[in-house]
C-alpha cells in the first residue's frame, strides 16, 4: 500500500489549474545541453514569478525539503518552426518568454554574452531553448502543435 498522504479532500492549487509552463528545447540538443538550459531558464522564471514557487515542505521528522513549482513544465521538441518564431508568438500573447541562446554555452562571462547579445539583432539571434509561462490557453496556442522531448 502507498504511504503517500491522502490529498483526495485537497483542491488544486489555482496556479496549477489556470497556468502552464513549456519548455522548448531544440531536437538538435544533446541530454547534457536540455538538462543545463532546463535549469537555467527555470532559475530566471522563478526570479520573475516566484508565486510558482510552493512553500517549503517538512518531513514527520522534521526534515525542510526546499518548495519547487506549483505550476505543471511540459518539456517540448521543435525542429520544424524556428525557435525565435514560436519566442515571438509566445511575447504577442503577452506570455513571459525567457529564451537561452547557443552562444551562451561558450561564453565564460555574464558581460560578455550581454556584449555579445547587445551587438546582434533580435530576429538573428541563436536561440536553442526557451521558456513560456502564462495562462494554459495561450501557451497551448503557442506550443500545441509540438511533440513531446523524447
Amino acid at each position: 500500500m502507498d504511504n503517500a498522504p491522502e490529498t483526495e479532500g485537497a483542491p488544486p492549487d489555482p496556479l496549477a489549474v489556470e497556468m502552464k509552463i513549456a519548455l522548448v528545447m531544440s531536437a538538435d540538443l544533446d541530454r547534457g545541453a536540455v538538462a543545463n538550459r532546463g535549469a537555467v531558464l527555470a532559475t530566471g522564471l522563478a526570479l520573475r514569478h516566484p508565486e510558482i514557487v510552493g512553500p517549503d515542505l517538512v518531513t514527520s521528522d522534521g526534515q525542510v525539503l526546499p518548495g519547487f513549482t506549483k505550476v505543471p513544465i511540459v518539456v517540448l521538441s521543435a525542429r520544424e518552426e524556428p525557435l525565435t518564431a514560436l519566442a515571438a508568438r509566445a511575447h504577442e500573447k503577452g506570455l513571459t518568454t525567457l529564451v537561452f541562446l547557443g552562444r551562451a554555452q561558450g561564453m565564460r562571462s555574464y558581460e560578455a554574452y550581454r556584449e555579445s547579445v547587445a551587438a546582434t539583432a533580435a530576429a538573428d539571434l541563436d536561440v536553442d531553448a526557451l521558456m513560456l509561462y502564462g495562462p494554459r490557453k495561450p501557451v497551448n496556442q503557442v506550443t500545441g502543435s509540438l511533440p513531446a522531448l523524447r
